[in-house]
């Protein structure tokens, strides 16, 4: 009987916590959605499978509550309007096109850094301070080449936000995103243009979008 009653506050314990961690991510989402447009800084350590150097790559990430968002880190450009993906390279020729989503296998930067709902549901809870929160995550899908999903969230302003999340990937490499710098604005008036495509001279449109046949221009 005692055994019994232990599994019940356990279960209830665990149920308790995955609620507290629900109703932590909604949070986000709702302090996302309050503002037009927001920038984060963050840096991208990669920790390969061997040897003991990481890799560190910086980048920016704008990010609206319409799906509109770019991404720029050492030459690498991601910009999406909320209906297609624009990605390319510094020095490269050509621009693909695709749709936001089009690949389960491509994680999309806004759902790694804010809205991460969108992709994860939480598995457990922790407090690690008063100001920092630990969340283990799995993948909503049943693909394969995230596992062991650790989530950091840190309380800012009264406010808590994704400050810090880390995955091993299919390579055995062990990911890691940590948020430098996090500022937004009531409109997007400033940004515009950032979030307007423009093809870079010199290169070719590729588009991959499932329902169109060959390249060129949207």
């Amino acid at each position: 009987m005692r055994h019994l009653l232990l599994i019940l506050l356990v279960g209830c314990l665990n149920s308790a916590r995955a609620g507290e961690a629900e109703q932590l991510l909604r949070q986000v989402r709702q302090a996302f959605q309050a503002r037009d447009v927001w920038e984060l800084t963050f840096e991208q350590q990669q920790v390969p499978r061997r040897g003991t150097d990481t890799l560190r790559v910086r980048g920016r990430l704008l990010a609206c509550p319409d799906g509109a968002f770019r991404v720029d880190a050492e030459g690498l450009h991601l910009l999406s309007d909320g209906k297609s993906l624009w990605r390319w390279e510094d020095g490269g020729a050509q621009v693909l096109l695709e749709r936001p989503g089009q690949s389960e296998d491509v994680l999309l930067p806004h759902q790694l850094l804010i809205l991460v709902e969108e992709r994860f549901r939480p598995l457990s809870l922790k407090s690690a301070g008063k100001q920092r929160k630990v969340m283990r995550l799995q993948p909503r899908s049943g693909s394969e080449f995230m596992r062991e999903v650790v989530l950091t969230l840190r309380k800012e302003k009264g406010q808590w936000w994704p400050a810090d999340v880390a995955f091993t990937d299919f390579s055995d490499t062990r990911m890691r995103f940590v948020v430098q710098r996090r500022q937004s604005w009531p409109d997007r008036a400033s940004r515009r243009q950032e979030l307007t495509f423009r093809l870079p001279a010199g290169m070719e449109l590729i588009d991959l979008r499932s329902d169109k046949a060959g390249g060129g221009r949207p």
